[in-house]
């Protein structure tokens, strides 16, 4: 991993107190914790402008396992479409092998989002939700500006895809 997102090992013990740092605060969080978690992230990364072992720290207690694989999404990239003349707002993270809409801190439209957080509740977020947070704390994203019909086709190809 190269520039703003490369992690480095040298410094386990900061780590560690890192890491029971956020667990305990994790442990204050409830039910609602998970628009808390993402406006959290979205803060800090904003409030560092870089992604460094502390935020990757936090990013593995909130998506345990997982990190490595949002961090995939930012390198992939991340985009913003701008539908003109309306000004509607489109953002859109790489998967596998399509895009997924993202409705940021809500929704994707990811199988794993559909699987893992809405029908067996196992989570409250998915990689790409993450990656889009961070990629706009960092204002790192594509921007393109496209017309308005040109925003029917994209929800037609959406829907091909799902």
């Amino acid at each position: 991993m190269e520039g703003k997102y490369r992690v480095g090992r040298n410094n386990i013990l900061l780590n560690i107190l890192v890491t029971f740092f956020y667990l305990k605060i994790l442990l204050i969080y409830e039910i609602q914790m998970s628009k808390d978690l993402l406006l959290d992230l979205f803060e800090k990364v904003n409030r560092k402008q870089i992604f460094d072992e502390e935020l990757f720290s936090f990013l593995e207690l909130i998506f345990p396992g997982k990190s490595a694989n949002v961090l995939d999404v930012l390198t992939k990239g991340i985009k913003k479409y701008i539908y003109k003349p309306s000004n509607r707002i489109v953002w859109a993270a790489m998967g596998k092998k399509k895009e997924h809409l993202v409705y940021p801190r809500i929704f994707c439209s990811c199988q794993d989002f559909y699987k893992t957080v809405v029908v067996y509740k196992k989570r409250n977020f998915c990689k790409h939700i993450l990656a889009q947070i961070i990629s706009e704390a960092l204002n790192r994203f594509k921007t393109i500006e496209l017309d308005d019909n040109k925003f029917k086709e994209f929800v037609r190809d959406l829907k091909l895809h799902l």
